[in-house]
């Protein structure tokens, strides 16, 4: 039932897509490979609005209640991130600083799944821990599904109902709403506060002939400091076509200009077909308070509620849940060790700059002498080679504001030579699709540049554990220091970065440095005896272009690595070692360290992400990445990342500049399902990759297209008077005060641990 409540939801403003042809080729007939479900769903503008339904059926599906009916209640773990699209594609598209926006976020659910017989109703009740920002609530979840859908009746027979309360004012629903198939069609209404007068409305109604045909009607509205904003979109769909106001779509998925992006994928062993599965974390359970939380620790850190983070101080005790002996997990205690930044060890690969053909990253230019007409200094450009050209090409510009910072294209490309970096040794960035950060060494280029023999420096990163922190460390660009991250992050600060001053931004030779001392027992990084750490949330929500924290420069451990005669040290000859490290501080989870000791004092140590070659096939579906050999990182099932991404419309589908507004992030390709097109490598091992979970955004047409279809005319939508509580104890669906469990999870985002 739940992976068919996810289904209809994501499909509901469109009632499906004609499917292209898939090539089914695996090692082993009946493996993983084989066997594990694939899910497509249309993206729509339309979609925006029915957003938080569609995010609680992924609740619902990550729960499993068709797996344990009639088992009593239950805790289920679901990863919010993998349900949230916000979250996916802040992730994607999270730049150098946020590794950790990989790292699962987990939400606690009971959940109790019933039926009487196969003839009665299937009936699920569930009661979702909610906390944002400090303030805790409970999601109230009524479902009941009385018919599968059919021909006929191609959304089934089923309601849900909603009601989010907070325990600040447990009185009224802050969050409410249903979803409703009947009859050949759906209603869909929700209504949300967000107080201070702020809320939202959404109405939904379609009716549909058969699985191929139908029509409705969205309406939104959203009133922000007394001001409301109404948005309607008149739909009608057949086979072929769809049609959403004066914007004509095609519902071919096989349509070359039909755009695909895959947000999850699974990797398998080439020759057997088995899951690839990584030692990435385990649940763990803490006590506090009388409360007893449960949380995850993985590679990217500690996820536990906000209340259970206040709580937990280094030296505690947590208990990891162990399901390896079957039907009776154990529980095991540890000890919690925290810090509020972390180290990271980046070590060296290459590939040459004629390999890097084509391949967008991005770099930060201050000194824009010599560069393009026209360009702005200190600033962050997209670019990539043109190993036609011999040049570099500037694409894109990075602007920060409070609302982050958002690339947007420029109108026309800019050309580069590569002797506009010789002087500075090279061009030090960032790309998606090497994993991170790279190195375009250019010191001892001469002209004409030969790309073959120019090294593209990218690196291999690993968490460094306390026992292996260097007891001395220097930096000599961006060297965050304890009082200039007090002095930045002040109330009243007049600082220009939480970075040394004589290093902020320091990319010319420079006799400045700073040294560090490391402190083991406390996995800390010290300047003058002091901490380099703050994670004050507050403060750094007046900086948003920290969001994702504070990073510091390349740090060494030899001060004569970075000399560049004269008595200065430069950057860039940092680049040619080995290995060096970045340390991180701030306020989330995967800035700061934290892991565990067990009873022998030793820490647990997990895997990093799997470092895999991908040989991007050849066609027009890639882009100009056709061809071309990136690096995807794989931390577990699910989560595959490092395919670069584009903007797209919300409105029309088409790519766009990230700075327009309705622009989407999303990854440009999508890997196919192709035991040949679909290889991966680490080297030494051949592996096979397979989309999970892909999104459709039908092509866009000439409106003549559609001269067939009709918008509907006095639909009758759904409102308030239609909603039902199932948090209070006077409706007919009240699903009980939030029942205590004490046992295990049972589930952790779809997997039935026992």
């Amino acid at each position: 039932m739940s992976a068919q409540l996810k289904t209809v939801i994501a499909v509901t403003l469109v009632g499906g897509f004609a499917q292209g042809a898939i090539s089914y080729a695996a090692p082993v007939s009946g493996s993983a490979y084989y066997v594990d479900p694939q899910y497509s769903h249309v993206e729509d503008a339309t979609s925006k609005g029915i957003g938080q339904v569609n995010m609680i059926a992924c609740f619902m599906s990550a729960m499993k209640p068709d797996a344990l009916v009639n088992q009593g209640n239950y805790i289920a773990l679901i990863d919010e991130s993998k349900c949230d699209p916000n979250s996916r594609a802040s992730s994607s598209n999270a730049g150098a600083s946020s590794n950790g926006a990989q790292a699962s976020s987990y939400t606690t659910a009971i959940v109790n799944s019933t039926r009487t017989s196969n003839n009665d109703p299937m009936r699920v009740k569930v009661w979702i821990d909610q906390d944002e920002e400090g303030n805790h609530g409970t999601i109230f979840v009524n479902i009941s599904a009385t018919e599968a859908p059919s021909d006929a009746n191609p959304y089934g027979q089923f309601r849900l109902d909603f009601c989010g309360l907070m325990d600040a004012d447990p009185s009224a629903c802050m969050m409410q709403g249903f979803l409703q198939g009947m009859n050949g069609g759906l209603n869909y209404y929700q209504n949300e506060q967000r107080g201070g007068g702020d809320n939202s409305t959404v109405a939904l109604r379609l009716t549909s002939v058969g699985t191929s045909t139908g029509s409705g009607m969205l309406d939104m509205t959203q009133t922000e400091n007394n001001v409301s904003q109404q948005t309607s979109y008149p739909f009608a769909y057949n086979a072929n076509t769809f049609l959403r106001g004066n914007q004509c779509f095609s519902r071919d998925a096989s349509d070359p200009e039909t755009g695909m992006s895959v947000w999850r994928y699974g990797v398998y062993n080439a020759t057997s077909g088995a899951r690839i599965t990584r030692s990435s974390g385990f649940p763990i359970e803490f006590s506090a308070g009388g409360m007893t939380y449960r949380g995850y620790l993985g590679y990217w850190g500690l996820s536990l509620p906000a209340a259970a983070q206040s709580a937990l101080t280094n030296g505690a005790t947590v208990q990891k849940v162990d399901y390896s002996s079957g039907s009776s997990p154990t529980r095991t205690d540890f000890t919690v060790t925290m810090a509020g930044g972390k180290l990271m060890k980046y070590s060296k690969k290459t590939r040459s700059l004629h390999d890097f053909d084509q391949i967008k990253f991005n770099t930060f230019v201050n000194d824009v002498t010599g560069f393009f007409s026209g360009a702005t200094p200190n600033v962050q450009y997209e670019m990539y080679w043109d190993d036609a050209q011999s040049l570099f090409v500037v694409v894109g510009q990075m602007a920060c504001s409070q609302n982050g910072c958002q690339t947007s294209e420029l109108n026309t490309p800019q050309t580069v030579s590569p002797a506009f970096w010789q002087g500075r040794g090279g061009i030090q960035g960032w790309s998606q699709s090497l994993g991170g950060e790279v190195f375009v060494d250019l010191q001892n280029v001469t002209s004409p540049l030969v790309s073959t023999q120019v090294n593209v420096i990218y690196r291999q990163q690993d968490l460094v554990y306390p026992s292996q922190m260097p007891a001395t460390l220097y930096c000599v660009r961006d060297c965050p220091t304890a009082s200039a991250l007090s002095a930045y992050f002040g109330n009243s600060s007049n600082a220009a970065s939480p970075y040394d001053s004589n290093t902020y931004n320091n990319w010319s030779p420079s006799s400045a440095y700073v040294t560090y001392d490391t402190d083991v027992s406390t996995a800390m990084l010290l300047t003058s005896g002091q901490p380099v750490s703050f994670t004050d949330k507050n403060a750094y929500a007046q900086h948003p272009q920290f969001q994702w924290g504070v990073r510091s420069g390349r740090l060494f451990t030899n001060l004569s690595d970075a000399s560049c005669g004269s008595g200065n040290y430069c950057d860039y000859k940092i680049n040619d070692l080995e290995v060096y490290y970045v340390w991180e501080t701030g306020p989330n989870s995967w800035n700061q360290f934290a892991a565990v000791k067990d009873a022998g004092g030793n820490f647990v140590q997990f895997d990093p992400p799997l470092q895999l070659n991908y040989s991007v096939p050849t066609g027009v579906q890639y882009g100009q990445y056709a061809g071309k050999s990136i690096v995807l990182q794989y931390g577990g099932f699910g989560e595959l990342w490092g395919i670069p991404g584009q903007c797209v419309s919300a409105l029309t589908n088409q790519p766009v500049s990230c700075d327009q507004d309705n622009a989407r992030y999303v990854p440009e390709f999508v890997i196919p399902f192709d035991a040949t097109l679909g290889q991966v490598s680490d080297g030494t091992n051949a592996y096979l990759v397979k989309w999970l979970d892909r999104e459709i955004r039908f092509a866009r047409k000439d409106p003549a297209v559609c001269s067939n279809l009709n918008l509907p005319n006095g639909i009758t939508l759904p409102t308030s008077t239609d909603l039902k509580d199932p948090s209070s104890s006077n409706s007919d669906i009240y699903i009980g005060t939030k029942p205590t469990v004490t046992t295990a999870p049972r589930v952790i985002h779809g997997e039935v641990k026992y």
